[in-house]
């Protein structure tokens, strides 16, 4: 799986003129467009409201008071359905024709310190979550391309990663039962982010043939 993960999301250009045009229309889409996309993407594709942020709800009390705690509202995977909704990627990235880009849009933070470690929320807010489901002897997890590779984890940071990337695990394989599909899913760091403060996961997920 780590393979063509590595394939195809790879800065290499790509094997045919139409998808060479890709990135291109995706930068001008995202750069001279950007406001247009966003509006479209929310009001469209997502029909949400202009607000997408959700009200808190509070730990101390039915209603907001002034020693009212607000719970921390970050991606699980039992997020309620208006929260929460997957669509295949209308600027999907070059991939074989086999894999589908699908993107979980999220109306709560998927990278918070509310549901990152401590010990490594440092490092996650700059690289990123990444993970695979549906694949036998998959290899090592492969940071988001573009993103500096850090020293190895420790022992105890793996720990804490596969933690903080339990709730997008257990979404992505109830999406995509591991008995049909292989996937690869991540997070992009905040900073790498194309939809700034609109949380998404991006899910490449390939049909297993049936043998």
């Amino acid at each position: 799986m780590g393979r063509w993960v590595v394939s195809f999301l790879s800065s290499e250009p790509s094997s045919t003129p139409l998808q060479r045009e890709i990135p291109i229309i995706h930068m001008n889409l995202t750069t001279s467009f950007f406001p247009l996309t966003v509006e479209y993407l929310l009001h469209v594709r997502l029909g949400w409201a202009e607000d997408v942020k959700p009200k808190p709800t509070y730990a101390n009390s039915a209603t907001p008071s002034a020693t009212a705690t607000p719970n921390p509202m970050v991606f699980r995977a039992d997020l309620p359905e208006e929260y929460i909704k997957v669509i295949p990627n209308d600027w999907p990235y070059s991939v074989p024709l086999d894999v589908s880009h699908f993107v979980i849009w999220s109306r709560v933070p998927a990278i918070s310190s509310a549901n990152i470690p401590l010990a490594i929320y440092a490092r996650v807010k700059e690289d990123g979550l990444w993970g695979f489901t549906g694949s036998e002897g998959q290899e090592e997890a492969i940071p988001t391309v573009g993103v500096e590779p850090k020293a190895p984890m420790s022992e105890s940071e793996k720990e804490f990663f596969a933690q903080a990337c339990r709730e997008f695990e257990i979404f992505v394989k109830r999406e995509w039962s591991e008995d049909e599909w292989e996937c690869a899913w991540f997070v992009n760091p905040p900073r790498l982010q194309s939809v700034p403060g609109l949380a998404h996961i991006h899910v490449f997920a390939r049909k297993k043939k049936i043998t």
